[in-house]
């Protein structure tokens, strides 16, 4: 990925003059006359003209809308940018966040209206996840959060006389034996190991989490050498993975949508995976034999400690049309509406979730929820999300990458447990 200078992309008198004319009076005039561009990766991208129709006609906006693909979207920002392109707003997931607002693409949003009414409302994991590394600027608006959770096929345990989903990791592997013991299931788990960053990192640290092990430091080391419950978590991993529990297929998948696909034959008793992946195994029959609700959600075992994040909406640092930008902002990332508009459609069209707690106070989205997850169970697990700050460092994005194979080796056997994570200390160590 291209890497950015701070000089490159901004100057700062053109951000700071449009700072200072822009209090709660917003005293600037209005720019509904002028364009707004706003650029996403792909992810339902109908959804989003819809809503950004639905803008224009309400607030008289002129944005102007671009899906760009998941695997070139930050790059080709970065490159437009380097070009002196200028994309007003943008989505900009968690690893690139910080990057992003050190090197002056992005700016932060504090100064701006309404902006301490949101924080607020917001849960205090994900507001702090959205702040800058020095925990004192909010860099962006939620786009959407999500944790990992423990998915599992009822009609399956039930065959098997499983009364009750696993509530520990043990519980969970004499399950998964016996199932293939019985010849119910060849593979009964289904970890999300998949091929990239999405996957086996996020799990890898939902696993040593929930067995009370840290993944980081205090200054955003990698310390998984010094944690007994790392070294627990990935022992687990290997043994699944010789006893045949796991379907080796994971291993090569290229993304997390891709691993949830394979639960949706109905072959597997346990999932691990993000929180949305549950709004399709459970609640699409056109898609899943698990739906309607054949596949619930169980806390995620040991200390139901899990892996959360939040990825956002941002504000070019050179727009030149600052409050129409943060209106378009406020819009998808607030409650400019007054109802949680787009927030609404996210929950309703494709489970994700977000951190404004009131949102799901809403009837329509309550009984959304209700076709295809436990919303209070969900709720529930969000308190016991967990967020990192390393990926507000600048190695992290490298690091996240490079650590699947190490990780991946581990499961394999290739890799003792010890040696592969002091794999993982000296990777980061080499990139820091």
């Amino acid at each position: 990925m291209t890497t950015i200078s701070r000089r490159t992309f901004l100057k700062t008198s053109g951000a700071l003059g449009a700072a200072a004319v822009l209090g709660e009076g917003l005293r600037a005039p209005a720019h509904a006359d002028k364009p707004i561009s706003f650029s996403g990766w792909v992810f339902k991208p109908d959804t989003v003209k819809d809503y950004v129709n639905f803008y224009n006609q309400k607030y008289q906006g002129q944005v102007k809308y671009e899906a760009i693909p998941w695997a070139q979207y930050h790059p080709t920002m970065e490159t437009r940018a380097l070009a002196g392109e200028v994309v007003d707003v943008m989505y900009c997931n968690h690893n690139n966040r910080e990057r992003w607002f050190e090197n002056g693409l992005i700016r932060a949003v504090d100064d701006l209206p309404r902006t301490d009414e949101l924080k607020k409302k917001m849960t205090p994991a994900n507001l702090d996840s959205l702040k800058s590394k020095d925990g004192t600027k909010l860099l962006g608006l939620p786009y959407f959060t999500s944790l990992f959770i423990l998915i599992y096929n009822e009609p399956m345990l039930q065959q098997a006389g499983i009364k009750a989903p696993a509530k520990s990791w043990d519980e969970l592997v004499e399950h998964s034996m016996k199932l293939k013991k019985d010849k119910i299931s060849d593979t009964p788990y289904l970890p999300n190991w998949n091929n990239s960053p999405s996957g086996t990192m996020p799990q890898f640290m939902s696993d040593c989490f929930s067995e009370g092990a840290q993944v980081f430091d205090a200054k955003n080391r990698v310390i998984v050498d010094q944690e007994p419950g790392a070294a627990k978590a990935m022992e687990r991993w290997q043994k699944v993975y010789k006893a045949e529990l796991v379907n080796p297929e994971v291993l090569t998948k290229t993304s997390s949508t891709d691993t949830h696909r394979l639960f949706w034959t109905g072959r597997y008793a346990y999932h691990t995976n993000h929180s949305y992946y549950l709004k399709t195994i459970a609640g699409e029959p056109e898609n899943s034999k698990l739906a309607p609700k054949k596949a619930k959600m169980a806390m995620y075992p040991g200390n139901g400690s899990s892996y959360m994040w939040t990825d956002s909406y941002v504000v070019n640092a050179k727009t030149k049309v600052l409050e129409d930008a943060w209106k378009l902002t406020r819009f998808l990332g607030g409650n400019l509406h007054g109802d949680w508009y787009v927030q609404r459609q996210w929950c309703l069209i494709s489970g994700l979730d977000n951190p404004y707690p009131e949102m799901y106070d809403h009837a329509e989205i309550i009984q959304s929820y209700d076709r295809w997850i436990d919303l209070k169970l969900l709720r529930e697990q969000y308190k016991k999300g967990k967020v990192i700050a390393a990926y507000k460092e600048p190695w992290y994005g490298e690091y996240d990458t490079k650590a699947v194979a190490t990780v991946q080796n581990i499961i394999r056997g290739v890799t003792t447990v010890p040696k592969g994570l002091k794999e993982l200390v000296a990777l980061q160590k080499s990139l820091a």
